[in-house]
């Protein structure tokens, strides 16, 4: 039995302007583990290029995220976790 392939899309459109952030997902049927899975492969994405165009690290970028996710859920992790 093959396989088949799933493409889902994350589109982000930011407006500095209005200090606005607006996130559509493109994908047809998608399950909760495949956007799960698709968010964490963009939020390593994202520290690979910061670390590789700044001067924080990729591990500091992954948790600065994990930081931002957990205050999004109402519960900020503890300085040490962080």
């Amino acid at each position: 039995m093959e396989k088949t392939k799933k493409h889902i899309e994350f589109h982000v459109d930011i407006d500095g302007e209005a200090d606005q952030l607006h996130v559509h997902v493109d994908a047809e049927k998608p399950t909760t583990g495949e956007l799960l899975v698709g968010c964490l492969a963009v939020a390593n994405c994202v520290a690979e290029t910061v670390a590789r165009t700044g001067s924080v690290g990729k591990r500091k970028v992954l948790r600065n995220i994990a930081v931002m996710a957990s205050a999004m859920a109402g519960e900020p992790l503890d300085e040490e976790e962080s």
